[in-house]
């Protein structure tokens, strides 16, 4: 019974404290109060990237070297309270307004819309049912035949206390056309949705008003199932093997959607009440899991999807805190791993209406891309990893304050870092401009490796960050100082990782050029957050995109959410991601015969004339 004893665990700069049990470890603790912490392993105490520093109280775990002195730090995964505690968790949060931006397109059929009736209720002289008054009041309006909704019990309860007030003006709430809620008065000037694009790494969310169609708040944070693991794959095997790990999962991912949702109200000044509908893209995994459905047949062969495609959910069943008579609608999955995040994207870019033929690439932990047109559209999902987010990179982080973000060699190396003060790693984007700034002076060769043997010609500046540390060459990009602050270096293990991911987006590229029938030469719409702030000349001088120059890149932003927003507006862009699942054909990179051959040819670093 000691086991189950409930310590309370305080974290600096929250007033209250949080409950934690003995057996449960600090990072499950605090992912299950919504403050995830990135876990890159997925708990199994490997990465080092669950730091924590415990100010106070006992606990019983693994100690890591702390670059402060007092002030033990810990894995959290590997952590466990043994008493009452105080802990300090790692800065850098991932949310804000964001970028608003310009979004307009033509709305054809509204999806959601409020339409203001004169209701005459029913008296002596003329006896009906109040839904017969209502009926008559949407035919007044031209309405004839929308009226099916009202055969729903939730919106019989608010016809129900109408008929008591008998307000003069009544507010149909119509969803694709279908009554889905009553409101006493006129209350048609207040109608919103949200768009959710729920990322393996990344939650965003865009707050639209429905009446006008403008985009009024971007949200972003922090994946919180990050804390259960940094890939699909991780957070697979914890729902397959923690007997609540399913429902953790759900729970986790349903928590933070309901943040993003309030802190887009308070940048926006309106109650949650006044969001009538949300739609969702994300990978098929996120997907599953979000709607507590196991996701187990993605891990084994043939690596089927559970669905395609899901009829309109009560926005409740989610648990989302929008209106108690709100929809969730879930856009279609293309197949296994090119999920509705991919829907999302075409339909953003239009690549399913282009005359003219061109390539989609989604880059971020995984690596979807589609190409074609509005003849024939064909589309692939490449294993590229969280490297990008700075999983799997020894100094790596996502791109936070403190994160380095731009690397440049000459006489010695220049870093630009995001936000004030020292910089404390290096995220996805400074990575891939820093491999490419060592490829162009030599530091590295095609092969990724070293050059160790040839650094004479390099400025000493230079040179003489290139250092053998444990065994293994690494090239600094930051010194150690007096005040103990590490290293930030990148490793021949954190070269290896871009090349696999180098390798993944362009071996898929080659394909879907193969099976499309179409040359390099033809523009390239680079999506994802990832995508829109990475150096698009680097990432071609390291060869991640075959045969294609940066002249022919245009990036996109996060088109999935952009895509979501659409659907969210038009009825027929909605209708549109539907048909994609009959048009998109499905390449299945690991089912071509020579796929490791040519994926192993593609870790060479530079393009084909550099190789």
């Amino acid at each position: 019974m000691n086991e189950l004893l409930e310590h309370k665990i305080w974290v600096q700069g929250r007033e209250e404290p949080i409950g934690g049990r003995r057996d449960v470890s600090l990072q499950q603790t605090l992912a299950e109060q919504g403050l995830p912490i990135s876990a890159d392993c997925g708990g199994l105490g490997s990465c080092g990237k669950c730091r924590i520093a415990v100010l106070a109280g006992d606990v019983e775990g693994i100690r890591v070297e702390s670059e402060q002195v007092g002030e033990p730090l810990y894995l959290a995964c590997r952590t466990y309270p043994r008493g009452d505690i105080t802990v300090s968790l790692p800065t850098g949060k991932s949310a804000g307004k964001g970028d608003l931006g310009e979004f307009t397109w033509p709305v054809e059929q509204p999806l959601f819309e409020k339409v203001v009736l004169r209701i005459e209720y029913p008296s002596l002289t003329k006896h009906c049912s109040l839904q017969q008054a209502v009926v008559q009041g949407l035919a007044d309006q031209g309405l004839n035949g929308t009226g099916s909704g009202l055969n729903q019990l939730d919106v019989l309860r608010q016809l129900s206390l109408l008929g008591e007030s008998k307000p003069a003006a009544v507010t149909a709430v119509f969803f694709q056309q279908e009554v889905i809620a009553l409101e006493a008065g006129d209350t048609g000037d207040c109608l919103y949705g949200v768009a959710f694009d729920i990322g393996t790494t990344t939650v965003a969310g865009m707050l639209v008003d429905l009446r006008t169609n403008k985009l009024l708040a971007v949200c972003s944070r922090t994946n919180p199932q990050i804390s259960f693991g940094a890939d699909v794959i991780s957070r697979i095997r914890v729902a397959q093997e923690r007997v609540e790990g399913l429902a953790e999962l759900a729970q986790v991912i349903r928590q933070c959607l309901n943040q993003v949702i309030a802190e887009l109200c308070v940048t926006a000044a309106i109650e949650p009440a006044a969001i009538y509908g949300a739609t969702i893209v994300g990978n098929t995994t996120m997907i599953q899991l979000l709607l507590s459905l196991a996701p187990s047949s993605l891990a084994q062969q043939p690596y089927a999807a559970l669905f395609n495609h899901l009829a309109p959910l009560p926005a409740a069943l989610l648990e989302l805190n929008i209106n108690p008579q709100g929809v969730g609608v879930i856009l279609p999955n293309i197949a296994s791993f090119v999920g509705s995040d991919t829907t999302g994207a075409i339909l953003a870019v239009d690549l399913d209406r282009a005359v003219a033929p061109a390539l989609l690439v989604d880059l971020g932990t995984n690596g979807e891309m589609a190409i074609g047109g509005k003849d024939r559209l064909f589309a692939c999902s490449t294993a590229a990893g969280p490297a990008f987010e700075g999983a799997h990179i020894r100094d790596g982080m996502r791109a936070v304050n403190g994160a380095i973000q731009d690397v440049e060699i000459a006489g010695d190396v220049t870093l630009t870092v995001i936000g004030d003060g020292p910089p404390k790693g290096i995220c996805g984007s400074g990575m891939i401009k820093a491999v490419a700034e060592m490829l162009r002076a030599g530091i590295v060769s095609a092969s990724g490796r070293f050059n160790n043997k040839h650094i004479t010609p390099l400025p000493p500046a230079v040179a003489n960050r290139l250092r053998q540390q444990d065994g293994q060459w690494e090239f600094v990009l930051v010194g150690e100082s007096d005040e103990g602050r590490s290293a930030v270096a990148i490793t021949q293990g954190d070269i290896r990782q871009i090349q696999l991911v180098k390798a993944s987006i362009c071996t898929g590229i080659e394909y879907l050029l193969e099976r499309a029938g179409l040359s390099a030469d033809l523009p390239l719409h680079l999506a994802g957050a990832f995508g829109n702030y990475v150096d698009v000349d680097s990432a071609c001088r390291i060869g991640m995109f075959p045969g294609i120059a940066a002249e022919q890149i245009l990036a996109v932003g996060n088109a999935a959410a952009i895509g979501g927003m659409k659907a969210l507006t038009d009825q027929k862009n909605l209708w549109r991601g539907q048909r994609l699942i009959e048009k998109v054909e499905y390449v299945e990179l690991a089912a071509q015969p020579d796929f490791q051959q040519r994926f192993l040819q593609n870790l060479q670093l530079g393009t084909p004339t550099q190789k």
